[in-house]
């Protein structure tokens, strides 16, 4: 009788055990899943397009070789600019900076949000 029970025990075990390890893998699918037909990413993208913005906006009005500084950010988005401006080429400084970059949101601009750069004077 135990010979009869014993593998029919180990396959039950061994069944458990790999339903336990698929979870995390189910999980995963359906909530992916459910994000793809949902469109759950959508509050994301005026965030990316804003960022996709600015990063071809400081490439555009940066000069090569210029190191840049930026005004009157938050912190949020100094660290947003800052590594756009990296991914640019561009050094970033905190002093002796030759172009000063600024943000201004503002609804009429393309994506919500104008990028200026002036020149640095020294004095």
């Amino acid at each position: 009788m135990v010979r009869r029970l014993l593998p029919l025990l180990v396959v039950a075990l061994c069944a458990a055990a790999l339903l336990q390890a698929m979870r995390p893998a189910v999980y995963s699918a359906r909530t992916g899943a459910r994000d793809v037909f949902t469109d759950a990413y959508a509050p994301a993208a005026p965030i990316r397009e804003q960022l996709e913005y600015i990063g071809d906006e400081l490439g555009r009005q940066v000069p090569a070789g210029s190191r840049v500084g930026f005004a009157d950010v938050t912190p949020e988005w100094r660290m947003r600019l800052t590594q756009l401006a990296t991914m640019h080429g561009i050094p970033v400084v905190l002093d002796n900076a030759d172009l000063e970059v600024r943000l201004a949101f503002d609804e009429r601009a393309p994506h919500g949000v104008r990028v200026s750069t002036r020149k640095v004077v020294a004095g």
